[in-house]
């Protein structure tokens, strides 16, 4: 009968040798048909060991009595071998599997035996430090080669093929796909690009909003003034107006006076509380891995105020979440790519040091979030929020006190060689020149007022001018009580603006708060 010896490891490790003799000796004596030198690790292979062939079964002998051979890892002198025994000669030496077919086994190994011997060559190579997978090919492909079959070669040479198809496929998809991809992160790098503020738009539209506040506060004198001369002069010719043209003009000349007065009292007041937000988000893939924008940062400004001594902070959904405001990245957010806040930070007037904000909540029924501040300000005065005794009527006068226009308006109220000097020392990054009008003690907020046009569910619509940066800001009324949280411009309106009703926020707040 035929059998095989497959070697696992040793000298011969790969090896598939066939025999069709009596009896085949094996060991480190040199007269054996197979001859396994005893050298290093290997000292304790036996001299002679037999296998014999004896009505149709084949007989295992050691007949070195000083050194053992292992039978499926137990060490025997003899023992009638099956299909499939292990033998190692010596417990440090080459192993070995013993394998049984029919009169053509040499030539017609199948696919589930070609894979095992490759596993069991494999197995015994990483034992040995020298990897599984190298080996493991390197067997098949001798299998398939020398002992599969030809059906079996056939069969894996099918295999090879669909597997080969299907790499080729995802291949193909990997690179449409990150061609697809590359062209979205293109488009949104020249998005972003074009929009980005460099430092000489900085500089010019710092120097635009310093000439506009000097014309309001320009306009708004010469408004007073004119109404003082009016009723001056109504009142010296009395004769020639009646009473009721003098009352108007002096009820009109004491509102402008009564409003400038409250504006001067909130800001005095609560001017502190509201501080200045620098937000920054970035995209990553479905591992987790950011997305390299540092040449463009995604970064966004507005307002926020603190409501009570335990550091809760409300602004606008869209300023904790600036990325559904922006129309390039929702293609991207399709492809896969997740945003993910990465910096938010409050700057309070007299305050270097900012404030790090975490979202605690935002709200599903309109534009309004609520953070905390870490850590809990201290000597920082709140303003207090709670329901309205009576509701906002159409024609009440307003005011929003926050940061509009952004850093442009901070940087208007300073002087020239200040600011060249924060814009060379920023380098264009926007987080470090915010932080130099901070330690310059540069954010202040401004004061915009108005009247209310309509009052709608869930809306208050006014139109005291505000702009990019007041999002987030209070709009108080006349009686000094927050009635809105600033939202949006309505540029199809005129520039009117709106707010979301503070009950908005009021419901975002836990009850023991």
């Amino acid at each position: 009968m035929k059998f095989a010896l497959i070697h696992l490891s040793g000298p011969h490790q790969g090896k598939t040798q066939y025999f069709d003799k009596p009896l085949v000796s094996l060991g480190s004596a040199p007269d054996n048909d197979l001859v396994f030198p005893a050298e290093g690790p290997q000292e304790g292979i036996p001299h002679r060991v037999e296998l014999v062939q004896t009505d149709c079964e084949v007989q295992f002998r050691n007949h070195d009595s000083n050194h053992t051979t292992l039978i499926n890892h137990n060490p025997l002198v003899e023992a009638v071998l099956q299909d499939k025994d292990l033998m190692q000669l010596g417990p440090e030496g080459p192993k070995l599997r013993f394998r049984i077919r029919a009169e053509a086994y040499a030539a017609c190994k199948g696919g589930p035996e070609l894979l095992r011997d490759a596993l069991d060559v494999a197995t015994e190579a990483r034992r040995a430090g020298r990897g599984r997978v190298r080996p493991f090919v390197g067997q098949l492909a001798h299998e398939l080669r020398r002992n599969a079959s030809h059906t079996t070669q056939m069969l894996f040479a099918a295999l090879l093929v669909l597997v080969i198809g299907g790499l080729g496929g995802l291949g193909y998809y990997s690179y449409s796909f990150q061609q697809n991809y590359t062209r979205q992160l293109f488009v949104l790098s020249k998005e972003l690009e074009s929009a980005r503020i460099t430092q000489k738009d900085l500089e010019r539209r710092t120097i635009e909003e310093r000439q506009r506040l000097q014309d309001v506060l320009h306009q708004r004198q010469t408004e007073l003034d004119q109404l003082a001369a009016q009723v001056e002069a109504q009142q010296q010719a009395s004769s020639q107006a009646s009473v009721e043209e003098v009352r108007i003009l002096e009820a009109r000349l004491k509102t402008l006076e009564t409003e400038a007065a409250n504006a001067e009292v909130l800001i005095k007041r609560y001017g502190p509380s509201i501080g200045f937000l620098y937000v920054a988000f970035g995209l990553f893939d479905e591992g987790g891995i950011p997305q390299n924008f540092s040449k463009i940062p995604l970064e966004y400004m507005g307002t926020g105020f603190l409501i009570d001594g335990k550091g809760h902070l409300v602004t606008n959904r869209h300023i904790v979440e600036p990325w559904h405001i922006n129309p390039s990245v929702g293609p991207l957010v399709e492809a896969g790519l997740a945003p993910k806040l990465l910096t938010l930070l409050a700057y309070f007037p007299n305050q270097p040091q900012p404030y790090k904000v975490s979202v605690l909540r935002v709200s599903d029924q309109g534009d309004v979030a609520l953070g905390q501040l870490s850590p809990v300000p201290q000597g920082i005065p709140s303003i207090p929020i709670h329901p309205l005794a009576q509701p906002s009527a159409i024609g009440e006068p307003v005011m929003v006190l926050g940061y509009p226009v952004g850093v442009e308006a901070l940087l208007a109220r300073m002087d020239e060689f200040t600011v060249d000097t924060l814009l060379r020392d920023s380098g264009h990054d926007l987080k470090i020149l915010i932080q130099g009008v901070a330690n310059l003690k540069g954010i202040r907020p401004l004061a915009t007022q108005g009247h209310i046009g309509d009052v709608v569910p869930k809306r208050i619509v006014y139109d005291a001018p505000t702009t990019g940066g007041a999002s987030g800001s209070p709009v108080f009324n006349s009686r000094g009580e927050v009635i809105a949280v600033n939202a949006s411009v309505m540029t199809r309106f005129g520039g009117a603006n709106s707010g979301v009703p503070i009950d908005l926020a009021l419901a975002l707040l836990s009850p023991e708060s």
